[in-house]
């Protein structure tokens, strides 16, 4: 296969409006959107047209249970058969997802990124196929994309800074060179540079220190500059993989876990050997696996997601582990899981497995819950 030219795509794109990427998109887009925010129930009917997944429009993705969520094909319209009893497109679906599951966003921040995403998975047209026949077609699949850069010269709006939080948190001056950690004045954030596998800047997110900005908004968003806001689809990356890729093939093995902070803290403990990635938010899908099986290498991966649970023992704690099994259950045709439980309660809820030091962290990953 072959790709259409690069200005006949783009300019292509540049057309899509709402309405052609609800008039062009199928069951099978659909159904790779839901798996990319970590939905792993879903049931595609396709002789009728339809799916079925759990009711994510009104739940947290790990207590959403119930499979009254449907989408249909005729009308390409979602509809939730309990608590919100009603319809919804793809974009206000995501713009509820993320408000229960990240933070808060527009309904045409969902627009934006939908529309971003199913550019990315734009399938190659087959040799000597007119670039019309393409765009009537509308066709994708669900390669690994390559995701647009950003000029690096953009960091040069941030200062060099090592915040005292993040250096009384462990995180040494040296992980934050290394991971070119910025800082910027007028928002007072944290800034932090995400590359993907090949070291382009592709996102650019910031860490809120203002406790009102926090609550409203969420720790980490991506951040804007004039009119440009730096963001990207995370499920099509890890961060860190840049950086810890040696550490990886090396080792033959990796850890997912949830925010970037874990990633440098496991850069301190393990430096050079440090095989630690981020998927930035509570879920991983088939695209970051690939990542790490397929590009990479690695045969074991371990989660180690934050403690959601006070308690291990709790009815909340055992729902919380039953999503976690469920998505390593999904890839375990790739590679072998386990995952980082904390029985004894070393960990505060809230805490991710880095938080308190090396030592904790070696206890809890010795002690780690394997995958059968």
């Amino acid at each position: 296969m072959v790709n259409f030219n690069e200005a006949d795509k783009e300019a292509f794109l540049a057309t899509l409006s709402v309405k052609n990427i609800i008039d062009s998109i199928t069951l099978q887009d659909v159904k790779d959107f839901l798996e990319s925010l970590g939905v792993d129930q879903i049931d595609v009917n396709e002789e009728k047209q339809y799916l079925i997944c759990p009711t994510i429009c009104h739940n947290p993705l790990h207590e959403a249970e119930s499979m009254k969520l449907y989408w249909y094909q005729n009308n390409k319209i979602f509809r939730c058969y309990t608590e919100c009893n009603e319809a919804m497109s793809i974009f206000e679906l995501y713009r509820r997802y993320m408000e229960l599951n990240e933070y808060p966003i527009t309904l045409e921040e969902a627009e934006n990124y939908v529309k971003q995403f199913l550019k990315h998975i734009i399938v190659a047209a087959k040799p000597n196929t007119k670039f019309e026949e393409v765009v009537q077609k509308y066709q994708y699949d669900t390669r690994i994309p390559i995701l647009d850069e950003y000029p690096k010269s953009v960091l040069d709006c941030f200062i060099k800074y090592y915040h005292p939080t993040w250096l009384k948190d462990g995180i040494t001056t040296q992980a934050m060179d290394k991971f070119n950690i910025r800082f910027s004045m007028s928002q007072n954030k944290i800034i932090i540079p995400h590359y993907d596998i090949n070291g382009r800047l592709i996102g650019i997110r910031g860490r809120a220190l203002e406790e009102n900005e926090i609550e409203e908004f969420g720790k980490y968003r991506p951040i804007q500059i004039g009119k440009t806001l730096y963001t990207y689809p995370l499920q099509f990356n890890l961060y860190g993989i840049y950086e810890h890729q040696r550490g990886i093939r090396a080792r033959r093995s990796a850890i997912i876990a949830e925010a970037e902070k874990s990633v440098m803290l496991d850069d301190v403990y393990y430096d050079e050997y440090s095989n630690c990635v981020a998927c930035c938010g509570s879920t991983f899908n088939k695209y970051h696996i690939s990542l790490l099986t397929d590009i990479l290498g690695a045969n074991e991966i371990v989660i180690a997601l934050d403690k959601e649970y006070k308690d291990w023992r709790t009815e909340k704690a055992q729902k919380y582990r039953n999503k976690i099994e469920s998505m390593c259950r999904k890839y375990k045709h790739k590679a072998s899981f386990s995952y980082i439980w904390d029985f004894d309660n070393v960990l505060n809820e809230k805490d991710s497995p880095f938080d308190k030091g090396i030592e904790i962290f070696k206890y809890l990953y010795k002690t780690r819950v394997k995958v059968k």
